[in-house]
Parts: C-alpha cells; sequence; structure tokens
C-alpha cells in the first residue's frame, strides 16, 4: 500500500475547496499515524513505526503543508536552516539537489536538547503553498535505507485532485 495521505482525503472531504497534497512512493507497512494537525495555513502529520509512540519513537516520517507560503523552496530551506542553527548550533546540513521547484537536503543535529537527529527531507513548491516530507531517524541512518528514501523523496510530487500540479511561474 503507497503512502498517499489518507489523512488529507479525510480533511478533503471537509474543505468547500480541493487542497494540494502530495504523492510519495512508499511503504507504509509497519507505520502508523502518530500525530496530525489541520489548522489554518498549516496542515502536518507524523508517521511513526506502528510498535512505537509519538513520544519516544525511533524513526519518524512527517509530511507538513504550508498553504500560502509563496517563497522559493531554496528560500524556504536556508529560513529552516537558519532556525536549526540558532536552537542547535551543531546542526550539520547539506543540500542535496537544488532545482526551481524544489531542493532536498540532508540534516544532522547532534547533541541538541531532545537528542540526536538525521534527516533527509525535501521540500516541493506547489500552487497553494510549500510541502515538506521528511524521514528522521534518532540513529544514523544505515546507506541502504537512505537510498530508499532519497528515492521516494525524489519520486515525490504535489498532486491536487488525484491530478499532478503543474506549477504557474
Amino acid at each position: 500500500m503507497r503512502l498517499m495521505l489518507i489523512f488529507l482525503v479525510l480533511l478533503l472531504s471537509s474543505c468547500a475547496t480541493t487542497l494540494e497534497t502530495v504523492y510519495i512512493p512508499a511503504e507504509n507497512a509497519g507505520w502508523k499515524q502518530g500525530y496530525g494537525v489541520n489548522k489554518p495555513g498549516v496542515t502536518l502529520i507524523e508517521y511513526i513505526p506502528a510498535n512505537e509512540s509519538i513520544e519516544n519513537w525511533s524513526r519518524i516520517f512527517t509530511i507538513q503543508f504550508l498553504q500560502g507560503m509563496r517563497e522559493s523552496t531554496s528560500t524556504t530551506a536556508k529560513t529552516l536552516r537558519s532556525i536549526m542553527l540558532k536552537n542547535c548550533p551543531n546542526t550539520q546540513w547539506e543540500v542535496i539537489t537544488e532545482e526551481s521547484l524544489s531542493v532536498t537536503y540532508e540534516r544532522k543535529t547532534l547533541a541538541c536538547k531532545g537528542g540526536d537527529e538525521y534527516e533527509i527531507a525535501r521540500l516541493l513548491k506547489g500552487n497553494d503553498g510549500i510541502h515538506r516530507i521528511s524521514y528522521t531517524a534518532k540513529n544514523p541512518i544505515p546507506e541502504a535505507e537512505r537510498n530508499k528514501w532519497l528515492k521516494a523523496l525524489a519520486e515525490a510530487y504535489v498532486e491536487k485532485g488525484g491530478q499532478r500540479v503543474i506549477v504557474n511561474p
């Protein structure tokens, strides 16, 4: 079964207009929703391994939609990096790929409040805002797992009403 933002299907059924979503070709067997929120301007869902809790997870897959955000993905990535460095000065941040409508980056946050985190994330520009999808682990991500998630993130795309979105310039 593919991770297709089931939470947004429920959300869309309660909205007058269809919101953009993200399609991510990733397996969701063994994962459960740990947390979700939908408030004006921000939709967030976090998936965790089925045998873990949101308070004590080893891995977490996050999908976030920042509705109405008009900045470029490059500017958004720089802002996120700045915030992370301010809160956790030992953060290591590397942009893996940068295109006109997306940025994929890797983040390592060590010796910071909340513990170590290793993250692979992608920002995608849509017509309605910025989408952020990430895979985060408390321990270093093994190479095979890292490659699997990089592939899934690279193949992700924005859709609306079941159709792939063509982003307006």
